[in-house]
């Protein structure tokens, strides 16, 4: 299973959030995953452009958003920008970061960075990536037990 995390631009956000989630992967023991980082600044994107510019674009992004199996999204914008270059039927590989945070969405009070119901962005960052190794485990389990199920099919 590959994972692609992309941010835009906040230097400290995007390797924190990829180093937390390989820490927690092996807390976790899951294995067999794949964790990769994109900067949409380096593409020549950020979050305060809506526009891309001519030099980004599939020929820059085409190629890790394929290879993915979940792109995890740091903002909602750069959701609405990846789905530019995607299929309609891969759109449901992308997940907001903060989908996973469990801080009830309606008492949460915007901050730059994230939600203000955490102590602190480092709270915030660990329950996301607990949550969405949670989900990470069960993907697995239904694509192994397709796997096996598909295997014994083979005729014979």
């Amino acid at each position: 299973m590959k994972i692609l995390f992309i941010g835009s631009g906040c230097a400290c956000r995007l390797p924190f959030v990829e180093y937390l989630f390989k820490k927690k992967l092996q807390e976790e023991q899951v294995q067999d995953v794949e964790v990769e980082t994109a900067d949409m600044a380096v593409w020549g994107v950020t979050s305060s452009g809506d526009v891309a510019p001519q030099s980004s674009g599939p020929d820059k992004v085409g190629k890790l958003l394929e290879e993915a199996d979940f792109i995890v999204v740091m903002e909602s914008k750069q959701r609405n920008f990846l789905t530019r270059f995607m299929d309609y039927a891969s759109w449901n590989k992308i997940h907001e970061f903060l989908d996973y945070c469990s801080a009830k969405k309606g008492q949460w009070t915007s901050s730059l960075y994230g939600y203000v119901d955490y102590h602190t962005q480092d709270d915030e960052m660990s329950d996301g990536c607990k949550n969405l190794i949670g989900r990470v485990k069960a993907f697995l389990k239904e694509h192994l037990t397709e796997k096996a199920e598909n295997e014994m099919l083979v005729p014979a």
